[in-house]
């Protein structure tokens, strides 16, 4: 293994800093003098002791030699600032991470990426944006780039792979844990379809403080921020500051002011985050003309469908997730009618269930 890949494992297994890694190298010295010091002990000059010491007890285990031969077994990558794969963006952070280990598509960090961020108890008004924001940037080519949790995360990125889109999650443990384990499945499909990504070693847990840790990585993947719920005192919060600091763009989406998962996208509004207002808009604003409504006809018009799969599908497209009765009064059809119809648009691959009794339109149209 190369010596100043080990370098960098170790420091960065011992919690080191990049200025840690910054301070020795620029002794002069040779990396392994780190861990089989001269006569002269540069290390010591410019590190702690506690960290020298830690670093010389991993090493004196093999620890790196190891950890370098599970992530060779299961097929990740370890990228290092000195790594041409790593994320250009991340050295906008004064604090980058010194490892970055990766399963999936490493080019997969080097797309045009969208945040979107949000609660982990997400109600069915912001899981249905998330949902529906994700399969947008499917659509027009971008990356969603989040934390893989359970809410607003897991579903933006869920929607947007299921839509043939790519994804970045950014986790609070080793590349090899699925945390929570119901989402396994999740990481799954985002390994195929972008990248999971950790600085954290592998077989890592999801230490309390990992989460506010790994929103910095979030806010620098982002070439845009989106909020979709959160309260006041949340991660998401966190992110939404970072991404400020990094003078990344941040919108927010509106929501009912006496509920609490809204009371931090309305704050970022009223503080001058912009408001999220439609997809539309958003989507101009990094340059791309996009109508989910335009395309979906189109799409129906080209599958031959009739006049009235057509009112569903434009109805879907502005309104989100509707059930059958919800389409029986908007469309002005009898109930066996919208069954028949969504029977023959789901056939051609035009909707989808969404969810339990609600049927979305498909957006990689």
């Amino acid at each position: 293994m190369d010596e100043r890949l080990k370098m960098y494992l170790l420091l960065n297994k011992a919690n080191a800093n990049i200025s840690s890694a910054a301070k020795f190298l620029n002794l002069g010295a040779g990396p392994s003098e780190l861990w089989r010091p001269s006569k002269i002990d540069a290390a010591l000059s410019v590190l702690s002791a506690q960290l020298v010491a830690a670093v010389r007890k991993l090493e004196a285990e093999n620890w790196a030699e190891r950890e370098y031969e599970r992530a060779s077994q299961m097929g990740a990558a370890i990228l290092t600032p000195e790594s041409c794969g790593y994320p250009e963006k991340l050295t906008n952070l004064s604090d980058m991470p010194p490892i970055l280990y990766v399963r999936g598509d490493i080019n997969a960090l080097s797309l045009r990426c969208v945040g979107v961020v949000g609660t982990r108890r997400a109600g069915r008004y912001g899981k249905e944006a998330a949902a529906r924001i994700g399969a947008a940037c499917a659509d027009c080519g971008i990356a969603v780039v989040s934390g893989g949790a359970w809410g607003v995360d897991g579903t933006a990125q869920g929607a947007c792979c299921e839509n043939g889109g790519r994804s970045v999650a950014v986790l609070g443990t080793g590349v090899d844990i699925a945390y929570p384990a119901s989402n396994k499945k999740l990481f799954d499909v985002i390994c195929q379809n972008g990248a999971l990504v950790s600085e954290f070693s592998l077989g890592a847990s999801g230490e309390p403080w990992h989460f506010p840790r790994r929103n910095r990585i979030v806010a620098a993947l982002s070439e845009k921020l989106i909020v979709v719920e959160a309260p006041v005192k949340s991660g998401s919060m966190i992110t939404a500051r970072l991404a400020l600091e990094l003078g990344v763009e941040v919108w927010a989406l509106p929501g009912q002011i006496y509920d609490e998962n809204a009371q931090g996208t309305n704050r970022l509004i009223y503080d001058g985050a912009y408001p999220y207002i439609s997809d539309e808009v958003f989507f101009s604003s990094c340059g791309i003309e996009y109508s989910g409504v335009k395309k979906a006809a189109q799409s129906a018009s080209a599958a031959k469908i009739s006049p009235e799969g057509r009112r569903i599908i434009e109805y879907l497209s502005q309104n989100g997730p509707q059930t059958i009765d919800n389409l029986v009064l908007a469309v002005k059809m009898s109930a066996a009618g919208i069954l028949k119809e969504t029977a023959i648009l789901s056939a051609n691959g035009l909707i989808y269930m969404s969810s339990p009794g609600r049927y979305s339109v498909k957006s990689s149209l």
